[in-house]
């Protein structure tokens, strides 16, 4: 997002101080961002708070011309938000009705747009706002669909604000679209798996997950349609289905549905070693002798059946053979492309940083060492010639 024009537009709604958070959001990563208040939001905020924030305010009280506050100057950017969205501007922009100067504004903009309602739940159900947002559906605005919850007079429905988050996420992925990325299903696997010995102990790996979270959020906003199947909790505005252990993350993946095109990138820590004899309950530890019996797991990439392109990645403490052996994976588990990455003194687990090199059958691509979220939207534009 960063040096990104965008204009955010607060409606007259209750939910009006959660677009200072939207604000900070889109600053903190980066955008310009300029303000365009309502009337109705006018009449519970002032401009002052948002001139604090942003790169400039425009409401019916301060139009200018000769200073660039008019609808005209403010139409022209990267997106539009719209947000808090209420049921009287979602009725009016549907219908091209621009008899103030928010209104002009939103209609002058010819960029894409986002528009997150928010409202009694009555008011959105009524026929004639279900018929506008559908409009605006169709006119290509990104709709937000508001959650359930108790709303500020007290009803309880699916009327509030989504979260600021969501947002700007959504905000991240519409300026990020990739063409390439349209209508694929990219399937993303992360955290570590999670092994029974009994109902309390477990063999497992270390795994942080921010790798494939970071991975998960770049096809995101590149536009794929992006399932992160995880063994760890995260907030995400894409599905997320949990897993545990080896057996889990298999079944699940083998139920996925994808198409030749689609890709699969196994980033899931998952053990090579399971218990051969899991126990209900918790093993006495003077009846567990001193050994635990174990077995080699089931290759998951090797016998899963999906077939769509694959990347898996490729953990090595070994620095001496670890292409080698990357190379190995490739050929042996039929991949498009690996992933390696080398532990050391400046890649360990759990770190914020790290770098790779993208292996397929005839290139072998290096990053730098840097963050997790560049390292991950790298390889997402290495995926698309794999």
């Amino acid at each position: 997002m960063k040096n990104k024009n965008i204009l955010l537009a607060v409606c007259g709604s209750i939910s009006f101080y959660k677009a200072f958070e939207i604000l900070s959001l889109l600053k903190k990563n980066g955008a310009n961002v300029k303000v365009l208040l309502s009337d109705g939001a006018l009449k519970f905020t002032t401009p002052l708070g948002f001139e604090a924030l942003s790169d400039g305010v425009l409401t019916s009280t301060n139009e200018n011309w000769a200073n660039g506050l008019d609808h005209i100057s403010f139409s022209k950017n990267d997106l539009l938000i719209i947000a808090p969205a209420s049921a009287n501007s979602i009725n009016k922009i549907a219908n091209g009705i621009a008899d103030n100067i928010f209104l002009q504004t939103i209609l002058a903009a010819s960029c894409p747009k986002i528009i997150a309602p928010a409202a009694n739940y009555n008011m959105l159900d009524n026929p004639a706002t279900i018929r506008n947002l559908k409009i605006l559906k169709d006119d290509g605005f990104i709709i937000i669909e508001p959650i359930i919850k108790t709303l500020a007079c007290g009803d309880y429905g699916k009327g509030a604000l989504n979260e600021p988050w969501v947002i700007v996420e959504t905000a991240k992925r519409v300026l990020n679209q990739d063409k390439f990325y349209k209508n694929k299903k990219v399937i993303i696997t992360g955290g570590p798996t999670t092994e029974k010995i009994d109902d309390v102990r477990a063999i497992t790996n270390h795994s942080s997950g921010k790798m494939a979270k970071a991975l998960a959020d770049s096809f995101y906003y590149a536009g794929a349609d992006v399932v992160f199947i995880s063994s760890i909790d995260f907030n995400a505005p894409y599905e997320i289905i949990k897993f545990n252990s080896s057996n889990e993350l298999y079944n699940i993946l083998n139920q996925q549905k994808v198409n030749l095109d689609d890709i699969l990138v196994m980033c899931a820590a998952v053990s090579d070693f399971i218990c051969a004899n899991p126990k209900y309950g918790k093993i006495k530890k003077d009846q567990m002798g001193d050994r635990i019996e174990l077995k080699l797991n089931i290759d998951i990439l090797k016998n899963l059946n999906l077939n769509c392109k694959k990347i898996g990645f490729k953990m090595e403490m070994d620095a001496k053979n670890a292409l080698n052996n990357a190379k190995d994976m490739l050929k042996n588990k039929n991949l498009d492309a690996v992933c390696l990455n080398i532990l050391g003194d400046k890649i360990k687990f759990g770190s914020n940083e790290t770098k790779i090199s993208f292996i397929t059958k005839d290139t072998i691509i290096q990053t730098d060492l840097t963050s997790k979220e560049l390292v991950a939207s790298q390889i997402t534009i290495l995926a698309k010639n794999i």
